[in-house]
């Protein structure tokens, strides 16, 4: 279960990093004069999804040496809410008024995945 919820962290890491270089990319150049790009709301849905991550090769100072061969996550719910963000991107700052992100019935499979700490 432990697991299931940090790969539901991820996916939810993941989702909002999606959204906010999305609404990053929409706001473009229409900065106000204290340098401030001003995002409306983000609203994303994932619904009824599979994901799979194939092959993957991770290293880093401090991360824990683990691989997976093949192993599937199930997420049934989860949503995250926050009623203001602020983003600094390339040396601009966007504030996003609002996010709300749902995740219903996603699942993730991991096939061949290594991650090496390096020592």
């Amino acid at each position: 279960m432990r697991t299931t919820t940090r790969f539901g962290v991820i996916g939810l890491v993941a989702v909002l990093a999606v959204g906010l270089l999305s609404a990053g990319a929409v706001a473009g150049g229409s900065g106000g004069a204290d340098g401030v790009t001003q995002v409306g709301s983000i609203d994303a849905s994932l619904e009824d999804e599979h994901v799979e991550l194939d092959g993957l090769e991770l290293s880093a100072d401090g991360l824990p040496s683990y691989e997976i061969d093949e192993r599937t996550y199930d997420l049934d719910s989860a949503g995250i809410q926050s009623d203001g963000v602020t983003v600094d991107l390339n040396d601009r700052t966007y504030e996003i008024c609002s996010v709300d992100i749902s995740l219903e019935n996603v699942s993730v499979t991991v096939s061949d995945v290594s991650i090496n700490g390096d020592e």
